[in-house]
């Protein structure tokens, strides 16, 4: 203990506040709460009086049985792990008290250093010196994780047997009692048969503590549990990847930071979230295949729904924000903007066929397109869209020089190691949230801002915090990008068949919109946009295992086309662009780029 003397001497100190006043409330678009919590979690705190006395007194006996004699840490604990854990060889138990439990969970990290143990123990220490032990079980219970995205005792009694906790019977707070200690390993969701073990465990301390007869026992091991139904459950609320991604970027604002009370206003949509995670529900049926989309409004770049994974209950990872990924050929219109800026129009002819190009005396370069077609002919920049022609692709880039698409990355802040030639095919990696930020960039004629969650922060009196600023900048020149816009209307565009047919004929919604997929072995993207919303989806799996079937690569396409007409039924008419004064509309075969009375319509620069 002299290390510990050493560091009182030093003056080492910690501030401990267990108020549970401390709030976060959210609201959405329409300043409606769609979420309040408790140390930055979703809580509903319950007071320790109306908690049943057995699972208070059962989560004693088998988390911290010295609880009420101690004072924040158990030295004969201590003792007996550290003995245990030298006989074997590794850490097979740990000493933390109820006490430092609470004060890891409220003020710590995870990790497992000598120095966060230390700052646990004296957190724990001074815990005990100002609050009572009830106060302190009290916050154990209701900080508590559950697994599967659920903190707190009331919530996890909800969501397991749809119960408040008083409701709840010996065997369902036996289970209760025992998932925290791996709530990964004790899910009665995903590994019955441990969390099975797992509660016959604490039944039995329970009943050798005599907490409950033996005759209650006998009837609770015999009980058969009737656990909620798991995908009603795990849909019943679908905010929870938008509340998390918000959370994170109060953080990077400087707020949510310790206890505090704050309202932060948001541009979160329900409606559009739920549209969102229904048509995942509906065209996921594969349990490992994952997806994620965005939902965005352009001109205001404000991010309306997100859905980070098919089930936020099962993987809280927010694959929309985080997961870097190949974009395929859903980088394509940024590098034919780029064309258009220098001098390239829609009727722009390269020839498509096999070829190998020469980057240097070593080094050769030899795309492909999707199942070795060619169109053996020159074609047009919109026939090039419409079936993704990698050659013309390719052949653009070369012209243009490797660097001017790396460099137009840079510009939306998007980093890339260095430039490459096959650059323009998509296989930079990053994530979905910088595909869908340049999308939205398009559907905003060029203006482009940091997308954002959160509208203002204010306290719980009222007082303005932070307030984000509408300040768009033009980022892209307008007549190109609504160039660009009409050519992404090629890819729906049925004239554009030739030895291959347009990349998204079928998957066009009701509405008018501009879109274009993508594609790796292992991943399936498309974006498109129209002037009220920009959409944009992922599928794949985690672990990039190829997408080998037709329908796998499929979902995206189905996904997007449902959602717009779910939100633009086909009664209605949605909004579209107008050409600006410097365009002009010609009528073209879309193959060649020639003017055809009988072509299809888009737009060319005077």
């Amino acid at each position: 203990m002299s290390y510990v003397f050493f560091l009182l001497y030093c003056g080492l100190s910690f501030h401990v506040d267990l108020n549970t006043d401390s709030s976060l409330v959210l609201k959405d678009a329409d300043q409606q709460v769609f979420f309040e919590s408790r140390y930055e979690q979703d809580i509903l705190w319950t007071e320790i009086e109306e908690l049943p006395q057995l699972l208070i007194d059962g989560t004693v006996a088998v988390e911290d049985k010295r609880f009420y004699l101690h004072h924040g840490y158990d030295p004969i604990r201590i003792m007996k792990a550290l003995f245990n854990n030298l006989s074997s060889g590794s850490i097979v138990e740990g000493a933390s008290t109820i006490t430092q439990q609470v004060m890891k969970n409220l003020y710590l990290t995870q990790e497992k250093t000598f120095t966060r143990k230390i700052k646990e123990l004296f957190l724990a220490v001074e815990a005990e010196l100002h609050f009572e032990k009830e106060l302190i079980l009290e916050t154990y219970l209701n900080t508590l994780y559950y697994g599967h995205g659920i903190y707190g005792i009331q919530n996890a009694a909800r969501f397991y047997f749809d119960k408040e906790p008083h409701q709840c019977s010996i065997s369902e707070i036996a289970l209760l009692i025992g998932i925290p200690n791996s709530p990964s390993n004790y899910s009665p969701y995903l590994h019955p048969e441990k969390s099975r073990y797992r509660q016959l465990t604490v039944l039995n301390v329970m009943k050798n503590q005599h907490l409950i007869t033996e005759e209650e026992y006998n009837h609770a091991v015999s009980s058969e549990l009737k656990l909620e139904d798991f995908q009603t459950q795990t849909r019943s609320e679908v905010y929870g990847y938008y509340k998390d991604a918000v959370i994170q970027e109060c953080k990077q604002l400087g707020f949510c930071s310790g206890n505090s009370n704050l309202i932060i206003s948001t541009y979160y949509e329900p409606q559009l979230q739920k549209i969102l995670q229904d048509e995942f529900d509906t065209h996921i049926q594969d349990s490992e295949m994952q997806a994620a989309g965005i939902i965005m409004q352009p001109f205001t770049f404000r991010i309306q729904a997100i859905q980070g994974g098919t089930n936020y209950y099962e993987t809280q990872y927010n694959r929309a924000l985080y997961s870097k990924r190949q974009s395929g050929s859903t980088i394509k219109p940024l590098l034919y903007y780029l064309a258009l800026t220098q001098g390239f129009s829609p009727s722009t002819c390269f020839n498509s066929t096999e070829t190998t190009f020469q980057i240097s005396e070593s080094v050769s370069y030899t795309p492909e397109n999707y199942r070795s077609l060619y169109a053996e002919m020159p074609i047009s920049l919109i026939h090039a869209i419409s079936t993704s022609d990698n050659i013309y692709a390719v052949k653009t880039h070369l012209f243009l020089g490797t660097d001017a698409l790396y460099n137009a990355l840079n510009d939306f802040g998007i980093k890339q190691d260095e430039p490459t030639v096959s650059m323009a095919l998509g296989t930079t990696d990053f994530p979905l949230i910088d595909l869908a930020m340049i999308y939205n960039t398009f559907a905003s004629e060029g203006l482009w801002q940091k997308p954002a969650l959160i509208q203002k922060i204010t306290d719980s009196e009222g007082n303005l915090l932070y307030e984000r600023k509408q300040q768009p900048v033009r980022l892209l020149k307008r007549d190109e990008t609504l160039i660009l816009t009409s050519l992404l209307r090629a890819p729906f565009d049925i004239k554009n068949v030739n030895v291959s047919g347009p990349s998204l004929l079928g998957y066009e919604p009701y509405t008018t919109v501009a879109a274009k997929s993508g594609s790796s072995d292992w991943d399936s993207l498309i974006a498109g946009y129209n002037p009220q919303m920009t959409l944009t989806l992922w599928n794949g799996y985690d672990e990039n295992q190829p997408l080998t079937t037709t329908e796998e690569r499929k979902i995206s396409r189905s996904i997007f086309k449902e959602v717009f007409n779910r939100i633009y039924p086909k009664e209605q008419t949605g909004p579209w662009y107008e050409p600006s004064e410097n365009l002009l509309a010609y009528r073209v075969d879309p193959i060649t780029g020639t003017i055809d009375n009988n072509g299809s319509i888009y737009w060319y620069l005077k």
